[in-house]
């Protein structure tokens, strides 16, 4: 059901993106900007001549588009890559072995430029085996010279390009062929001044000396999550779905058994068994497959072929000691408790917008929170890791500050604040 009526949503925007050029406007203008129309390769030889051509040139902008509500691993249709002299489209349904533009991606001699590029890496670690390496988020980037967090490509293009692209039809049937002249324009713009971009943004950096804090945290957020992060999808279902101790190892077991069962059929979590549906499995204990067909959500050609598994998890779950997960606050916040985090956090994000970072990007407030709840128990937890360049950035200030050493000065001029004494 839920595959259908997204597929079916996708399939109104796909007809919505045909053969309309209202959004349509001309290349900018400039030597970084790759011209004309983007290059459509459909063959493995074609990929070869491209994959040449970008190792020659050391920097490119690199991004995809997929299909992920249909399966555990989203279907890339589109490769996107882009030089200052050329834009690639690679047909992903016709070159199925995307492989060795994975390995561009992995390649250190390359710099690879991305925009919120984390599900657009994730391909390379699963198929090579290896971390992308030397790569470049311009959306990480551009938080640390005065635009939010996070910043679409639209704006950062509008920003540090100086010209308006439209990205108003991303949400369409990819794997369709043939690919429609919208469907190329909008794909060949994720990419096409990604170059360009990074060259004035770099320059920005430089100048306000944050060029090493952003590429220390874009090294860290390309570290790419791994798919089943078990904790956060057991917490996500007791967050709509409470339950007692007692009953959170026969969910941890089920939940596990979930995420096999979905990389087995390849389907997405929520369709193998919807977080709803788990946990009326965990709170009735059905032990055969009549019960199993009886759970709303639960597809009953699930039940017939793993009855027995699932079966088997919830009788093993009830025979294990009782489980309480830490609820992430050490303890509850007084009002003087809220009201002086409250403070500190509009003290930091004043501070952050004057030295041009984002505040999202710095810090937030259960950050701040946890930090200063847990500063006077036996085990204060740091409010940044050792080697963050938050340290350097925010939390060395904060230290002198909370000692009544340093104060808060900040001046408005030209429209902005700056730091007092910068």
């Amino acid at each position: 059901m839920n595959l259908n009526y997204r597929r079916k949503k996708r399939e109104r925007h796909h007809a919505a993106s045909q053969d309309d050029d209202s959004a349509s406007s001309p290349h900018l203008e400039h030597l970084l900007v790759p011209r004309g129309d983007a290059q459509l390769v459909a063959s493995a030889t074609e990929l070869q001549e491209v994959l040449e051509h970008v190792r020659a040139q050391g920097i490119f902008a690199y991004d995809t588009e997929f299909i992920g509500e249909e399966s555990y691993w989203p279907r890339i249709c589109v490769v996107q890559i882009a030089t200052t002299e050329r834009v690639i489209l690679v047909d992903a349904v016709a070159v199925p072995d995307l492989a060795p533009i994975f390995e561009l991606v992995a390649d250190p001699e390359l710099l690879t430029l991305v925009h919120a590029g984390t599900q657009d890496l994730e391909p390379v670690r699963r198929i090579l085996g290896r971390e992308p390496s030397n790569t470049l988020d311009v959306q990480v980037a551009a938080a640390f010279a005065e635009m939010p967090w996070p910043a679409g490509l639209e704006k950062l293009v509008e920003r540090f390009a100086g010209h308006k692209i439209s990205k108003g039809h991303t949400f369409t049937n990819w794997d369709a062929r043939p690919l429609s002249a919208s469907q190329l324009r909008y794909a060949a713009d994720d990419v096409r001044y990604l170059p360009l971009v990074w060259e004035r943004l770099r320059t920005e950096l430089e100048r306000r000396g944050s060029l090493d804090w952003a590429m220390r945290e874009c090294e860290q957020s390309g570290k790419i999550p791994a798919r089943f992060d078990e904790e956060s999808q057991i917490r996500r279902t007791l967050k709509s779905c409470p339950m007692k101790p007692t009953q959170i190892p026969t969910l941890r077991l089920l939940t596990r058994l979930r995420d096999t069962i979905a990389r087995t059929e390849d389907l997405p979590h929520r369709v193998v068994m919807p977080d709803e549906t788990l946990a009326e499995m965990v709170k009735q204990r059905p032990s055969t497959v009549q019960q199993l067909s009886a759970l709303r959500g639960f597809p009953k050609r699930f039940a017939q072929k793993y009855g027995d598994e699932i079966a088997q998890a919830i009788d093993e779950g009830g025979k294990l000691p009782p489980e309480k997960l830490p609820h992430g606050k050490l303890t509850e916040e007084t009002g003087e408790d809220r009201a002086r985090i409250d403070a500190l956090l509009a003290i930091a994000s004043a501070r952050c917008i004057a030295m041009g970072l984002a505040p999202g990007m710095v810090l937030t407030r259960g950050d701040l929170s946890r930090w200063w709840m847990s500063r006077e128990t036996s085990a204060p937890i740091p409010l940044f890791d050792a080697g963050d360049w938050r340290i350097e950035a925010f939390g060395q200030w904060l230290e002198t500050f909370l000692k009544g050493d340093a104060i808060v000065s900040i001046s408005w001029r030209d429209g902005r604040p700056f730091l007092a004494d910068s």
